[in-house]
């Protein structure tokens, strides 16, 4: 759908990434105090001595992988933005004859 659409100007280009950069780290600010409080609920919730260990070496996993997302999901385009910045160097078409 999107194949053939591309960004060439850079306020354009500079005006996406903002806005996608708000609304990434927004998202991380609301959904980081609910995520932690769902976390410590499973931690200090009765599971039994069974599921106990197990629930204390995984959590920990879990709460890394989320942060991990959320550094992916403003880290790429974060990337792809300086990137592109950096691909449209001018070309003179200066050749030696």
């Amino acid at each position: 759908m999107f194949d053939d659409y591309e960004i060439d100007n850079i306020i354009h280009a500079g005006l996406v990434f903002i806005i996608y950069l708000f609304i990434v780290i927004a998202l991380y600010f609301f959904l980081s105090v609910p995520l932690d409080y769902l976390f410590n609920t499973f931690s200090a919730g009765s599971v039994g001595t069974a599921a106990a260990g197990p629930m204390s070496w995984l959590l920990p996993g879990i709460r890394w992988g989320l942060n991990v997302v959320f550094a992916l999901g403003i880290a790429y385009p974060v990337t792809w933005f300086v990137f592109w910045v950096f691909s449209k160097e001018p070309d003179f078409n200066i050749f030696r004859r």
